[in-house]
C-alpha cells in the first residue's frame, strides 16, 4: 500500500509574521492556495522510495527589498493518517491471529 504525503511550501513566512506582504508568488499553485503557498500530494510506492517535487515562485514586480533572503518552509504529513484509527477493543487480537496491515508513520 503506497504512502501518500501531503505537503505545503510557504514562502516569506518571517516577513508575513511582521504583517508585511509576501514578496513572491508561486507559479502553478492550486486556485485555493494563497499566492505565497504551494500545496500538493506525492505518492511513495514503497519504503525507501524517493520522489522529487519542483515548485517555482517569482518575485513580485513592486518589491523593493530584493536583498534579504526569502525563507521557504515545508510542512508535510501522511494523507488520511488520522482517519484509520480503531477503538481499543477492536484493536485487540487473539493470540496467533494475523495483524492487520500497518499504516506508515513519519
Amino acid at each position: 500500500l503506497p504512502a501518500v504525503l501531503e505537503y505545503v511550501f510557504d514562502a516569506d513566512t518571517d516577513r508575513r509574521r511582521l504583517g508585511q506582504a509576501p514578496r513572491v508568488s508561486f507559479l502553478g499553485r492550486r486556485p485555493s492556495d494563497p499566492e505565497h503557498q504551494f500545496s500538493d500530494t506525492v505518492e511513495l510506492p514503497r519504503q525507501h522510495a524517493r520522489a522529487c517535487v519542483k515548485a517555482t515562485f517569482q518575485l513580485q514586480d513592486s518589491i523593493r527589498d530584493k536583498l534579504r533572503p526569502i525563507a521557504v518552509t515545508l510542512a508535510y504529513g501522511i494523507q488520511g493518517a488520522g482517519a484509520t484509527r480503531q477503538s481499543r477493543g477492536a484493536a485487540r487480537q487473539s493470540r496467533g491471529a494475523a495483524l492487520p496491515p500497518l499504516s506508515p508513520v513519519l
